[in-house]
């Protein structure tokens, strides 16, 4: 009862809105059409171009509020809205007819009380915007957006001073001067200005933000940058609420000023190549509901502060790979938050219960090609319920995440790649059968699928290791993609039950599992069938003719198989076939007629069977061929001359419809697949498949010369004729083929010489010549010489680079090449080296005297290093020596030693008790140098020797007299000490 007041208030005001907008904006019943009006927009239909005839009720005979499109007032039947926008602006086969187009016509300045004129979503083939429109000044609403203007933004609609709502977007041609007329519509609310070019506008900032009652602002692809973004620290959009500066070129940190504006609910920034961290300022935009930095280089880590936007809605951080750090917990803060997109970042570290803890209403999930990890318990219930998760490239496993049997409301599953290595859980299929798609491919999920009814809409099970027989499917699947698993057992129990309802079937994969048996004659049961590949298994037997009812199917692969037989001529009923790969069977026959007059086709595929015959003529009308493959087969006769009528490989574009590789469904696509032999390699061709020109007619039984037509196919990127009996010249019309990237020619009997024109071929990198009966110069230029001797071998009369067989002219050239010319070269080149030397080591000398000349301080420091050189190298030298002659025991016996050394000839070895010399501890001390070489000694040495502390030398003697040369240590180790130490001093004292 307390709101029941302001209710019964409010309710008389409503009804007399409703009354005035009745008024306003109602067909008139009174039929009191403002004749001057009525004329006014007959001479703007005259002007206009109408072809689905839309405003058909437009005539003198009608009043004229009440034709289409036109809104009157009630009360004075004045004509006060034109509603001209196509009403099918998202249906594009309808779009098309009911665009209007041609002039606008002056006449529109006589509706003097228009306040509405939408022409939105037509064509008025890149004419400009009319002038006049800025006179219309009772205009608020103004709609011109996607109607194929172009031209300068007149600046007359500055004078629409009353103007409302203002929008030019989408019209790619049209440009701005400068926006000064801009701040002249005070009252305006919304401006949309999307694809309009205002690179020429530095100051565009400030002329928009002096409207203070700007609400929504729409930038997006306006050739914004860097130079662009106003230097001011507060931008006076003191009641905008939208803001979307997506699709630009800012290459920037995001600006302050952005920061600024509180009252924004939604803020698009996205593909703008911004980088940078983001601020930690975006907490201040309270009221934000929608943030979208898609597409963009922010790097570091997600601000924390994003917890504070209590009213955030929507959160796309998607494809920025240089965000790293964790996923921030005060996520789980955004109580509001339905949409969360992280994917394509570097983030790590795991994701917990607690990144969830209050987003119960989060319904789209997306965290794919990041290094996160989930991480809950086994038993934990989400508060959300989501009805879109994406996790490709996002750990899920080990174990099969138990918490999605939680999710009641889910429709899209992508856990491809998720690292689950799980068998399915029992709930799983029961589950999954309310789900729309479910991608699950590249995991380790295994399962027997026998007893399973499918029945998801979509379903990717591929890269896997489920196994047994093929599971049933309802009549609901649309795709189903199990390839690369062990499925096993026959096809017959999945195409060959009946089921009421008629199936929706359109994609069936199941190549590369080891399937056997036949192929079931019961295709007649899956009539919307488009693509179907059974490549890669066991399957035998011949082709039913039942196939031939899929009047739907654009891409038949059966490769891999042990197929035989004639291919049916019941095929030639599949009258959208734009793919046929039989490759690696056995079929045999000749190439079906309905094959080469199927003129939908794009890519054939029939290497690697028995066909036999000739190739038919016919195939040159398949004008949309771009993958011609019928090697390795028992083909004869002659190369078709026709072949340059095939446009799609001759340069031009091709007229087929890709549409043949691609199945399209929301989020996700099927793309069809070939495995082509190009350069000697078998790769396999899947999103680049469109752009692959080829012909390989290798290993085949062809005979004749290579028509010169073929060389006009300057879209061919490779060419295969190899293995075959091939004979006379290669054509000079080779040198046209400018896209040709490999050329096999081998074993074959060509002969002549090749062509220089091939060295034009500069895309060429894989050239095979080899095994012919070439001869002559291999043709000069960077791209020939660069192959291998190999591409030209088993060619006898071959010479030149790269071989190392010189031609005969160059050896003549060679020998008949003056002498003389040579020593003078010769003596030339000597010369130079010896003037370079000279000059060098003159400039290099000086250069370091140079410098020691004229620093003092480096010249100092320059010799103090040499003596600490010599310093060192004489120690070393004197403590080696002094070692060395220690270590052969060197004594000697010969003059007087006045520093203590005894001097004898021709006496014994006396007996340590009469030689007091041993004996006494004075000689002891003073004793120093003993010389007694060359004397006649015998006996032992005696061991008191070793009691002489201060013995320097003891000179070597004939060792041969002695019974025993040494007994005991000459020498202690304390007098080689007391020498290395005295040395050391002494040098140091100098």
């Amino acid at each position: 009862m307390r709101n029941s007041r302001p209710m019964i208030l409010l309710f008389p005001l409503v009804c007399l809105l409703s009354s005035i907008i009745s008024i306003l904006c109602e067909p008139n019943t009174l039929g009191v059409c403002n004749e001057k009006e009525k004329h006014a927009l007959l001479r703007f239909k005259q002007a206009l171009s109408d072809p689905a005839n839309q405003l058909s009720s437009w005539s003198m005979d009608e009043d004229c509020c009440r034709w289409e499109a036109v809104c009157c007032n009630n009360v004075t039947g004045r004509v006060v809205e034109l509603h001209l926008g196509n009403p099918y602006d998202t249906d594009y086969e309808f779009y098309i007819n009911f665009t209007l187009g041609g002039e606008i016509s002056p006449a529109l300045l006589e509706l003097e009380f228009l306040s509405y004129l939408n022409l939105s979503w037509n064509n008025f083939g890149g004419k400009s915007i009319p002038s006049f429109l800025g006179s219309m000044g009772s205009l608020r609403y103004l709609d011109l957006s996607s109607a194929g203007f172009s031209g300068v933004v007149p600046h007359q609609l500055g004078n629409l001073s009353t103007l409302l709502h203002l929008d030019l977007g989408y019209n790619s041609g049209l440009y701005v001067e400068n926006l000064d007329w801009i701040s002249h519509l005070s009252f305006l609310k919304y401006l949309g200005l999307d694809w309009v070019d205002l690179h020429r506008e530095v100051h565009w900032l400030e002329s928009m933000s002096i409207i203070p009652s700007l609400s929504e602002l729409y930038l997006s692809g306006c050739r914004l940058n860097r130079n662009m973004v106003s230097s001011l620290g507060y931008a006076n959009f003191t009641s905008l609420t939208f803001l979307d500066l997506s699709e630009n070129n800012f290459n920037q940190e995001i600006p302050n000023w952005l920061f600024n504006l509180t009252s924004l609910a939604t803020l698009t920034l996205s593909d703008n190549q911004f980088k940078g961290q983001i601020s930690e300022s975006i907490g201040q935009l309270k009221y934000l509901e929608s943030l979208d930095l898609d597409f963009n280089s922010f790097h570091g880590p997600i601000p924390t502060s994003i917890g504070n936007l209590s009213s955030l809605r929507y959160l796309h951080l998607d494809i920025n790979p240089l965000i790293n750090g964790t996923l921030p917990t005060s996520l789980g803060l955004l109580s509001n938050l339905e949409f969360l997109g992280v994917g394509v970042t570097s983030l790590t570290g795991n994701i917990s219960e607690v990144h969830f803890t209050t987003l119960s209403k989060l319904k789209l999930l997306s965290v794919y090609e990041t290094s996160l990890s989930f991480h809950v318990n086994s038993n934990w219930t989400p508060p959300f319920q989501l009805e879109y998760l994406e996790a490709v490239s996002c750990i899920m496993g080990p174990k099969f995440p138990a918490w999605l049997k939680t999710q009641k409301s889910l429709s899209y599953l992508f856990l491809s790649n998720s690292g689950i290595v799980d068998a399915t859980p029992n709930w799983f299929w029961n589950w999954a059968s309310s789900i729309q798609q479910i991608h699950l491919s590249g995991n380790q999920i295994s399962g027997d699928l026998s007893q399973v009814v499918l029945n998801t809409t979509i379903l990717d099970l591929s890269s896997n290791c489920f196994l047994g027989r093929l599971p049933h499917l309802s009549s609901n699947v649309v795709v189903l993609n199990i390839a690369n698993n062990s499925f096993s057992g026959q096809i017959s129990p999945l195409i060959c039950r009946k089921t009421n309802e008629r199936s929706k079937l359109e994609v069936l994969d199941i190549s590369n599992n080891a399937l056997s048996g036949e192929l079931s004659d019961c295709w007649m049961h899956w009539p919307s069938l488009t693509h179907i590949n059974l490549g890669s298994n066991n399957l035998s037997g011949e082709i039913p003719d039942s196939m031939g009812s899929l009047v739907a199917l654009k891409a038949l692969s059966l490769r891999n198989n042990s197929l035989y037989g004639d291919v049916p001529s019941s095929l030639g009923n599949c009258k959208v076939l734009g793919l046929i790969n039989l490759s690696h069977n056995k079929f045999l026959g000749i190439i079906p007629r309905w094959i080469v007059e199927r003129t939908t086709l794009i890519f054939i595929h029939l290497r690697s069977n028995k066909f036999m015959g000739g190739i038919p003529s016919l195939i040159c009308q398949l004008s949309s061929l771009t993958v011609l493959d019928l090697a390795n087969n028992s083909l004869s006769g002659t190369v078709p001359k026709c072949l340059n009528n095939i446009s799609a490989m001759a340069g031009g574009r091709s007229g087929g419809d890709f549409d043949v590789l691609e199945a399209e469904y929301d989020y996700e696509s099927y793309m069809e697949s070939l495995i082509l032999n190009i350069k000697g390699r078998d790769s396999e061709y899947k999103s680049i498949l469109p752009f692959v020109r080829m012909i390989d007619l290798s290993s085949n039984n062809l005979s004749g010369s290579i028509p010169v037509e073929i060389f006009s196919l300057s879209g061919l990127q490779s060419l295969n004729l190899s293995h075959n009996h091939l004979m006379g010249i290669i054509s000079v019309e080779i040198g046209g083929m400018k896209n040709l990237e490999s050329l096999d020619l081998s074993r074959n009997n060509l002969s002549g010489e090749i062509p220089q024109t091939m060295a034009n071929l500069t895309f060429l990198d894989d050239l095979n010549l080899s095994y012919n009966n070439l001869s002559g110069r291999i043709p000069s230029g960077t791209q020939i010489q660069s192959f291998s001797p190999l591409s030209f071998f088993g060619n006898a009369k071959l010479c030149g680079d790269p071989l190392p067989k010189n031609c005969p002219e160059d050896e003549e050239e060679e020998t008949q090449r003056p002498t003389r010319v040579g020593k003078n070269r010769e003596f030339l080149e000597i010369a130079w080296f010896y003037v370079g030397m000279g000059s060098g080591f003159f400039v290099g000398l000086w250069g370091v005297y140079g410098c020691l000349f004229f620093n003092k301080a480096w010249r100092h420091a320059y010799f103090q290093y040499l003596d600490n050189i010599k310093d060192s190298a004489y120690v070393i030298i004197a403590i080696k020596l002094k070692w060395l002659f220690q270590k052969l025991g060197i004594y000697n016996a010969g003059k007087d030693d006045h520093q203590g050394s005894v001097s004898t000839n021709s006496v014994a070895w006396p007996k340590s008790e009469h030689f007091q010399v041993w004996n006494s501890g004075q000689s002891s001390k003073l004793l120093r140098i003993i010389h007694l070489k060359s004397n006649k000694f015998i006996g032992n040495i005696p061991p008191q020797i070793c009691q002489l502390s201060s013995l320097k030398d003891f000179s070597h003697f004939p060792f041969p007299h002695f019974k025993k040369l040494v007994n005991r240590i000459i020498l202690n180790i304390s007098m080689m000490l007391k020498v290395f130490t005295e040395v050391h001093i002494m040098k140091q004292e100098q």
